[in-house]
């Protein structure tokens, strides 16, 4: 039975089953169960298949996955009936009330919510704050201010209501969000994550992100009381937004000051894995605590990260919950896709969307902004400033969903919401890449930080570079330092115990460490005894092996499985019939200079330098009569072959003695997974006797050294 037969035969038995005259009703446990995984199914691989064909146009895979909840959700194809599927009503029917999906499938996001937050507050560095509180309070207050009264304005405007309709302040509180997650990208691509703009975005987007949650929670408790077109009672709602700081001021403070303790705690388990999900437990806990408080239960979870943001188990954690994250954080965005209800978007709405999102948009760049001019930055620094702060996510998207659930919005300010969030994403991000390619500084005065140092370790090319951080990073993990790894468009590594702090930064050919000047010295130290405990290592097992002797093990001595096809890789006019050269530099040459001629290889000059310095720690020449001259180099982009013959043979030190006849060069690259052992091996195979290498010397023509690889 082949592939198609195997999937129509699993179709059809799917299509009996649910449609079989005995599927449980519709309360049953078991019934509601098998609809929520199959539901979650759909959505895992919607989100993962639109996030992957946005990212491929350079798009954010957030709107793939927002896209791809909107065409799967209740008001478009979700609605469909499926009779024949078991789905009546369609695969994701429309349900009554302010949710429109199944509360399972809601509640699922709302744990990707909590985990959000959580990882937000983990993500706040204090120290930074600290460092940067006063430029980072005034650009965040400014941005804070800037967003919400004209967002609130903009909803009494548009919708003829009053100041303290809940409408209007969550139209306010969802336009104050700040997500620098895409910000950062383009400040890294950029080098400008350490200017002094990009330094004052990051910690005014801490201020904001602390004043937003604040402001949330007093517009949760605000929006409870408000009587629509009656009276006001202001009393009431002083001593709930009072109640709102209080509870929220007080969390934090007290978690500050256990944070460590209970850091101790959660590391009498060990091992990392175990800590970090008790670590999720209590955000959830603190959730609970703050949903039952009148609170919202991402402000719980916020709180929770804050309280181990500053504990040197905060990166270890962040590492290991990236496995959850994944899984959860794109359910997220196409759950709040599936609740945009898009029959109720017509050109009116439209219109609103689009001003409101003006208004959104132009509240940070001047509510940042200008601020930004009073605290040492000049103009473009301040634009700068304002636009690195104008994108919003996932935390519009939660106080979005806060909102719908709770009944202070409805689902058409539910998707002028998400159009303003979409407008944040997408018109930003080519505006500041443009005010970003101007050098000019963006400070009236020259500024250098004097507190902190880097030091700078060339290694030449990407191989060493990577050997070189895996054992310097297993030599910090050695020493107790807790360990985290981000990839934008390098790697970084935060690496931290107690109050010490080094920042690794690995490109291809160098890395890069950044600490506090105080710490330098410790990080020398570091890299010196690595460097010398690594060739203390490599002399040990020199003295251990002899080369020459494992070289007369690469030979399989019988036919072994070739698991690769060579002829993939060889390209015919790769094959030399008769070299020129007389000698291993001159064969070697000749064969890469075939290679560029084919258009195979992009830097001959470092494929030749690589395979020669491959050369001098060992000849790869075999028995035989065959060499097999072979590197991983950044000079290729794939792994490549050329084949040449030289039918009286040259010195290539071989393993017998003999001359070489056959040249068989293979380079891969070092930015990729090449299966550079796995070719080495297959020709090791095709010629581990005599007699083959005989037969591949008699053939005469180029296409019949192509058959001779042949599986």
């Amino acid at each position: 039975m082949n592939l198609k037969n195997i999937v129509v035969y699993v179709l059809l038995s799917s299509t009996m089953i649910f449609a079989s005259e005995h599927v449980p009703k519709q309360d049953n446990i078991i019934h509601l169960m098998t609809s929520f995984v199959f539901h979650l199914g759909l959505i895992i691989f919607a989100a993962r298949g639109f996030g992957l064909l946005f990212e491929k146009f350079n798009l954010p895979t957030t709107l793939g996955e927002l896209t791809a909840g909107i065409l799967i959700g209740p008001y478009m194809l979700g609605k469909i009936p499926l009779p024949f599927l078991g789905f009546p009503n369609g695969f994701f029917p429309l349900n009554d009330g302010a949710i429109p999906i199944s509360s399972e499938i809601y509640g699922v996001s709302v744990i990707a919510s909590i985990m959000l937050l959580f990882i937000a507050g983990l993500e706040t560095d204090i120290n930074l704050l600290k460092k940067y509180s006063i430029t980072g309070s005034i650009v965040g207050i400014g941005g804070l201010v800037g967003t919400f009264f004209p967002g609130v304005l903009a909803g009494m405007y548009l919708f003829d209501l009053h100041f303290l309709d809940p409408k209007c302040l969550f139209l306010g509180v969802i336009s104050t969000a700040t997500s620098v997650g895409l910000t950062a990208r383009i400040l890294s691509k950029k080098k400008y994550m350490e200017s002094p703009e990009g330094v004052t975005i990051l910690s005014a987007a801490i201020i904001d992100d602390v004043l937003g949650i604040i402001l949330l929670a007093v517009i949760l408790g605000v929006s409870t009381v408000v009587t629509v077109g009656g009276a006001i009672d202001w009393v009431e709602i002083s001593v709930i937004s009072f109640k709102a700081v209080i509870v929220w001021i007080g969390f934090t403070v007290v978690g500050l000051l256990l944070s460590n303790k209970i850091s101790k705690f959660l590391k009498i388990f060990k091992d990392k894995y175990t800590f970090t999900v008790l670590s999720f437990g209590f955000a959830l806990f603190l959730a609970g605590i703050f949903e039952s408080a009148g609170l919202a239960m991402i402000i719980g979870a916020y709180v929770m990260g804050l309280t181990l943001s500053n504990t040197d188990i905060n990166y270890v954690i962040q590492d290991t919950i990236h496995p959850l994250k994944v899984f959860f954080v794109p359910i997220f965005f196409t759950v709040m896709g599936m609740l945009v209800n898009i029959n109720a978007i017509d050109s009116k709405m439209l219109y609103i969307g689009f001003a409101y999102g003006i208004v959104a948009i132009l509240g940070k760049i001047f509510g940042c902004g200008i601020p930004a001019l009073f605290t040492g930055f000049n103009k473009l620094g301040s634009l700068r400033i304002g636009l690195g702060m104008v994108p919003r996510g996932e935390v519009g998207f939660i106080i979005a969903g806060i909102g719908l659930s709770n009944n202070f919005i409805d689902s058409e300010i539910y998707g002028i919401v998400i159009l303003m969030i979409l407008m944040s994403i997408l018109i930003p991000p080519p505006l500041l890449n443009m005010v970003l390619k101007d050098k000019k500084r963006g400070t009236r005065k020259e500024v250098k930080d004097m507190t902190s140092e880097s030091y700078e370790l060339y290694l030449d090319n990407s191989e060493r570079t990577e050997f070189f951080e895996s054992y310097i990073i297993k030599y910090f993990d050695n020493e107790g330092f807790f360990i985290n790894k981000m990839t934008l468009d390098y790697e970084i590594y935060h690496i931290r115990k107690d109050d010490i702090f080094v920042r690794l930064d690995k490109f291809s050919d160098r890395i890069i460490f950044n600490t506090k000047a105080e710490d330098m010295s410790f990080v020398r130290t570091m890299i010196y005894e690595s460097f010398m405990k690594l060739k203390y290592n490599l002399d040990k097992l020199k003295d251990m092996t002899n080369p020459d002797e494992l070289r007369k093990t690469v030979m399989p001595d019988k036919k072994a499985r070739v698991n690769i096809d060579i002829t993939k890789i060889l390209d015919p006019n790769c094959i030399e019939m008769d070299l020129k050269g007389n000698t291993k530099e001159e064969v070697i040459r000749e064969l890469v200079d075939l290679l560029e001629k084919n258009g195979k290889i992009i830097n001959k000059d470092d494929i030749f330098n690589e395979v020669m310095a491959r050369e001098s720690v060992i000849s790869t020449g075999m028995q035989n009569g065959l060499a097999i001259p072979h590197a991983r180099t950044e000079g290729t982009e794939q792994v490549q072959l050329a084949v040449g013959f030289k039918k009286n043979g040259i010195d290539f030190d071989s393993i017998d003695g003999l001359p070489t006849k056959v040249i068989i060069l293979l380079v891969s690259s070092t930015k990729k997974n090449d299966p550079h052992i796995r070719v080495l091996a297959g020709i090791s195979t095709y010629l581990h006797k005599k007699e083959f290498v005989d037969d591949l010397l008699s053939r005469t023509s180029q296409g019949q050294v192509w058959e001779f690889f042949k599986l």
